[in-house]
């Protein structure tokens, strides 16, 4: 049986060793929630597979240590907002 500690799933592998390599050789890196949102934040935005504005409104409404008590319909709002915007410009667009 594998011990769930010794296996990080790449999403956090990715994200802890990019903060490694931000903090430098010489310093020990402590991974603490913040340290983490922020590397998972960052790895989102790095990526050409995801969508910049999607992980806009994730590192905004849903990475944050301390989320604001109206995460969830904060960040649903944000989402339709996005949605109604890309479906405007691609009834613009068809209509040309």
């Amino acid at each position: 049986m594998v011990d769930e500690d010794e296996t990080a799933a790449p999403e956090e592998a990715v994200a802890f060793e990019m903060i490694a390599a931000l903090a430098g050789p010489d310093m020990d890196v402590l991974e603490t929630p913040d340290a983490f949102l922020t590397g998972v934040a960052a790895a989102l935005n790095a990526s050409d597979d995801v969508d910049a504005d999607l992980a806009a409104i994730l590192t905004d409404h849903l990475l944050t240590v301390m989320p604001h008590e109206n995460v969830i319909a904060n960040a649903k709002a944000a989402i339709l907002t996005l949605a109604a915007e890309r479906a405007a410009t691609a009834e613009e667009a068809a209509d040309g």
